[in-house]
């Protein structure tokens, strides 16, 4: 009986709430962007079929990050059984699967040393979705406000207002970086996702 009523709850709330790449509608197409945090490349797919890129950069640590498995983050990683390379490839596979016209690179490493490898301006977009942490995060924005445009959108997952989430800190920061940089919110969504942009 209560597994009959979850599933309709589920089938409810997915005709309700669009999927996550609806949310990149916002993101003019034929632009300059980039994720931090690819994991195992589901959500760059959406970035490729919804923003139809003309430049795309996909950042993640993996391995340099992690060594050979993830830590347990329960299912997400396969209670710590997950290889990072096999995400990697996954990720790899997939993108080259989507990616007809071939504008998208995919690196491994720290995100912030690989960000600061381009001039200022460059990207119309980037998309968090990294470590999830106050201070990384923050020092995500900090960089990226430099790097997008001046038209530019960052975007992101995991606002989560309540305290008590683990991922608490990506709204900490997100906050905290609008009001000292003179940024603002100008969408959130079901999925936790997030975006803002400069003031005018």
């Amino acid at each position: 009986m209560l597994r009959s009523f979850i599933k309709k709850v589920i089938i409810f709330l997915r005709q309700q709430y669009p999927p996550r790449g609806h949310f990149l509608k916002i993101v003019p197409k034929e632009s300059i962007g980039i994720e931090l945090g690819v994991f195992k490349g589901e959500f760059a797919v959406q970035l490729l079929r919804v923003t139809q890129p003309k430049e795309l950069h996909l950042v993640d640590l993996w391995w340099v990050g992690f060594g050979e498995y993830y830590p347990d983050w329960g299912e997400y990683t396969q209670f710590g059984k997950l290889k990072t390379k096999d995400a990697y490839q996954q990720a790899v596979d997939l993108v080259d699967k989507n990616d007809t016209d071939g504008v998208a690179k995919v690196h491994v490493g720290d995100d912030l040393k690989y960000l600061s490898t381009f001039e200022d301006g460059h990207f119309d977009w980037a998309y968090i979705d990294s470590s999830h942490a106050y201070e990384h995060t923050l020092k995500e924005l900090m960089l990226l406000k430099d790097k997008v445009n001046p038209n530019g959108i960052i975007m992101g997952h995991d606002w989560r207002p309540d305290p008590d989430s683990r991922h608490h800190g990506v709204y900490q920061a997100i906050n905290e970086f609008c009001s000292e940089q003179g940024w603002k919110l100008i969408k959130t969504d079901f999925h936790t996702q997030w975006a803002i942009r400069r003031n005018s």
